[in-house]
């Protein structure tokens, strides 16, 4: 058990420990043509949010048959200098940046800069599925041609990551493997040598 909890705990952070200790960029810097890809560390404030053009909902099914939904956050779209950059917010976040949403809109306007303050630490990677189409579709709506889109590149996304979670839980892994390990190793000891402990059929009387 500690072996396949130590080993799920470091599968699922292995690939997030590497970005925790790359370099961050910051939102500013995309702006200002710093080069992202799928793998980057991005923190920093948000500056400018467009509108969100997909929704996250998880559903949950019971014994007896029902089901409930849930929201879970919105993908939103982050104007970088060269294109486009979508953000998946958690469901808490959302009320903050439909604010920063207003703020930006009024701000290509009338060139009022937003002031809402949105901080957000996370990794980029590559959006797929159903979510891509509807970025695709949105990008269509704002006006632009499919082979503009298309040089764009391969749309990406930035996601929520707690890095410093993210290292709680890889050295959990660690100690559960090393755990595992040794008692592996002192039953094989015990199997192999006996325990040491004197049998009771050696005890006097």
């Amino acid at each position: 058990m500690l072996l396949l909890f130590g080993g799920m705990m470091l599968y699922m952070n292995a690939a997030d420990l590497v970005v925790s200790f790359k370099p961050a960029v910051s939102f500013e810097d995309m702006l200002d043509g710093k080069e992202v890809k799928a793998g980057s560390h991005i923190e920093g404030n948000v500056k400018y949010v467009m509108d969100y053009f997909a929704s996250e909902t998880s559903y949950t099914k019971y014994k007896d048959g029902s089901s409930s939904s849930k929201k879970s956050g919105n993908y939103y779209l982050i104007p970088i200098q060269d294109g486009f950059l979508a953000l998946k917010s958690r469901q808490n976040d959302v009320n903050t940046l439909n604010q920063l949403t207003d703020e930006t809109i009024e701000y290509m306007t009338s060139g009022t800069e937003p002031t809402t303050e949105f901080f957000m630490e996370g990794s980029v990677k590559k959006l797929e599925g159903n979510v891509a189409n509807y970025y695709n579709e949105y990008l269509e709506e704002l006006g632009y041609t499919a082979e503009e889109i298309k040089a764009m590149g391969d749309p990406l996304v930035v996601e929520f990551r707690s890095f410093t979670a993210i290292r709680v839980m890889f050295i959990i892994g660690i100690v559960a493997v090393i755990l595992a390990a040794l008692f592996f190793m002192r039953r094989y000891r015990i199997e192999t040598k006996g325990s040491g402990l004197r049998r009771a059929e050696d005890l006097p009387g």
